[in-house]
């Protein structure tokens, strides 16, 4: 860094904030998204939000295991400290220390010039008692040649003692609650005591003082090395172009997996348990239609609806959404990187659906910062080169580098690993024990996919073959909506790029029940099968239209009885009626599409006098008080860091480049866009 003159110096966070540039307040807001939401007025708001504890445990949580031990080296030292006090505790050469200072100063966890280093007081107390296993310094300090000969007087077993306390300063003893001298001390911790080489926090507990401590770690401030740099990596290579062709074929498997699992809800829906989450029972059933195991067939379910493809009605029961209809009419490298993302994204441990005990789309799954972890093993997966074979026990380690909580956490970092991995090989973003090369393109929404990926996808067919005996056969996947048509005339038997689809009474009765007449199912085959519809199909599906609809079912919302014919016939010619949906279904009995109170209002306009009666027949003198079904989503805002950054300095009076010369929004326009923005799964 420059050196700034004395009263250029900054003197508070606020002030350091203040100074920041707009790259470099976007990278802080980038780094720690949790200050986006809400966005802060001003620099002094964002200030003050960035030192509560709970984004500081955040952004604490976040630093790997080198910056982690950076800062903590610091909360060791006084405040402020001086980089060069910094590289003498880690035992680091300067400039490697000032690279991890940078990393920390720019996520506003300390400010201050190199020798003037202050760590953000939250960030302190989140390593207290004692940072680095270090008591504080004593008011009396001892020297090195002090603290030698005071360990050869005490003896091999006070040492011991010593040893025990080294990388945590204090310990419950037992010892005799008085004075002592070199004279009275007879045990080893009395000794010790007697020395200075202990002092007493209370009368069961004592303390290493710092600078005994120091001296016996030979100066190192961990127990074990800590990497500056990630593990490295090493595998053996396979071609890039044997992984990435397998790897499109499991993205396109995944793909057809989703469409047919959507398909089955829609035929059948299952509904949620009270408590949240498909029964087990509901989960086998779905894994025997899609032929996987039940594992994997909860890993789609909870694909689908993170992507917004599934979700349940207002009877708990779990249908396709809007957007799947959507999703459907995008192409597969498309479809595919919505529920990637939408998997990379979702703060829940799948896995744990599918564990003993637990439910797809159960609560158990949530966890805050799954996503989180579950992006830091995809971001080293994709520092690998495509087709490199990696050692999961190696990944761990990786793993616990970037997140040094994981050895603390309910998810060690083994299982981490071994959950991400299986997923992402069920995804396509590893195939054959490699890394495939779509692996990134989760982690980077705008980056476009090269043709040479997308074309690895199978293009859609629009053909297939009848047989004889009352099949389907297609040489590729069928184009989705000829595919969603042929699903509605038959069964798919078989899942991959090609398929077989089996027609019998009751699949050609779901086409019927839709409003397809023979004829049109007759035309509907002739159309796409390159063969002839073979006569037995012809027969069958000539039977079902016969027999088709001989009873009939239709939807009433309220009814109405009328015992004077002409009161009947004149409210069927209303103008009203066909938007009313009234129509007669027995003499004397009338249905209508809308509810009873909107029914009753235009009988009353035109000079009735009706009563209103409940299902059994009975007059309702007052009728209930009526509420809304659903309320109204809330929404969320959407943001960018680089708009919220140019806004706040804009706001502090230094507008960057950008902003004067027009560029960029001011505080008031970010707070209009963000005021009329929603979150959402674009899949438009």
């Amino acid at each position: 860094m420059t050196a700034l003159s004395e009263h250029q110096r900054p003197r508070t966070l606020t002030e350091a904030l203040r100074a920041m540039s707009a790259e470099q307040l976007s990278a802080l807001l980038e780094l720690r998204a949790d200050l986006l939401d809400p966005v802060p007025h001003d620099i002094a708001e964002l200030a003050s939000r960035s030192t509560i504890s709970t984004s500081i445990a955040r952004a604490v949580d976040d630093l790997n295991a080198w910056l982690r031990t950076v800062a903590e080296a610091l909360a060791a030292l006084p405040d402020p400290a001086s980089l060069a006090e910094l590289a003498t505790m880690l035992g680091k050469p300067r400039s490697t220390a000032a690279a991890a200072i940078a990393q920390l100063r720019e996520r506003a966890l300390l400010w201050g010039e190199d020798d003037q280093l202050h760590l953000v007081r939250p960030v302190r107390e989140a390593f207290e008692p004692y940072p680095g296993g270090l008591a504080p310094p004593s008011a009396r300090q001892m020297s090195a040649e002090q603290i030698d000969a005071a360990l050869v007087n005490c003896g091999a077993e006070a040492r011991v003692v010593l040893e025990r306390l080294l990388w945590s300063p204090t310990g419950a003893v037992r010892y005799a609650d008085r004075p002592v001298s070199l004279s009275s001390a007879r045990s080893p911790i009395e000794r010790l005591l007697s020395r200075q080489l202990l002092r007493p926090l209370d009368s069961e507990t004592v303390i290493i003082p710092r600078e005994v401590s120091w001296r016996l770690r030979d100066g190192r401030f961990t127990a074990e090395p800590v990497a500056t740099d990630q593990p490295a990596l090493t595998g053996h290579d396979r071609d890039p172009r044997l992984v990435d062709g397998a790897a499109a074929g499991a993205a396109f498997a995944l793909l057809q997996d989703i469409e047919l699992l959507a398909h089955r809800l829609e035929a059948a829906p299952h509904k949620l348990l009270r408590a949240g989450g498909l029964p087990s029972r509901d989960v086998n059933a779905l894994a025997r239609h899609l032929s996987t195991e039940p594992d994997h067939a909860s890993f789609l379910i909870e694909c689908a609806a993170a992507a917004h493809l599934i979700a349940p009605d207002s009877t708990t029961a779990l249908l396709p959404t809007p957007a799947y209809d959507r999703w459907l009419g995008r192409d597969a490298p498309s479809r595919w990187r919505l529920v990637t993302e939408a998997w990379l994204d979702e703060d829940r441990f799948f896995a744990r659906s599918a564990d003993a005990g637990g439910h797809t789309l159960g609560q158990e799954a949530y966890a805050r910062g799954a996503a989180g972890l579950r992006k830091t093993v995809v971001e080293i997966l994709a520092d690998a080169k495509p087709g490199t074979t990696l050692d999961l026990a190696q990944l761990a380690t990786a793993a616990s580098w970037h997140r040094p909580r994981l050895t603390q956490g309910p998810v060690t970092a083994g299982r981490l690993v071994e959950w991400t991995w299986r997923e992402a090989s069920w995804l396509g973003l590893a195939a054959l024990g490699a890394v495939s090369s779509f692996v990134g393109f989760p982690l980077q929404p705008d980056l476009a996919m090269p043709s040479a990926l997308q074309d690895l996808f199978p293009a859609p067919v629009e053909h297939f073959i009848i047989q004889a005996d009352l099949t389907a056969v297609t040489s590729g996947p069928l184009e989705h909506a000829v595919a969603a048509e042929l699903r509605l005339l038959a069964d798919q038997e078989s899942r991959g790029g090609a398929g077989v689809y089996r027609f019998s009474p009751a699949t050609l009765r779901r086409a019927f029940d839709q409003g397809w007449s023979a004829a049109e199912v007759q035309s509907w085959l002739a159309r796409h099968s390159t063969t002839d519809v073979p006569q037995a199909l012809g027969y069958l599906i000539e039977d079902v239209a016969r027999r088709h609809a001989s009873i009939r079912i239709g939807p009433a919302v309220c009814y109405v009885r009328i015992s004077d014919p002409a009161q009947a016939a004149a409210l069927l010619a209303h103008p009203d009626a066909a938007r009313l949906g009234l129509r007669a279904v027995a003499p004397h009995v009338l249905i209508a599409a809308v509810d009873e109170y909107e029914l009753l209002q235009l009988l009353q306009e035109l000079g009735h006098s009706p009563a209103v009666e409940n299902a059994a027949g009975d007059v309702l003198v007052t009728p209930p008080t009526r509420r809304a079904e659903k309320h109204l989503a809330e929404s969320k805002p959407v943001h960018s860091a680089a708009q919220v950054a140019d806004a706040l300095l804009a706001g502090e009076g230094s507008q960057p480049v950008a902003m004067r010369a027009g560029a960029g929004p001011t505080t008031a326009d970010v707070g209009l866009s963000i005021s009329r923005g929603t979150v959402a799964r674009s899949i438009e």
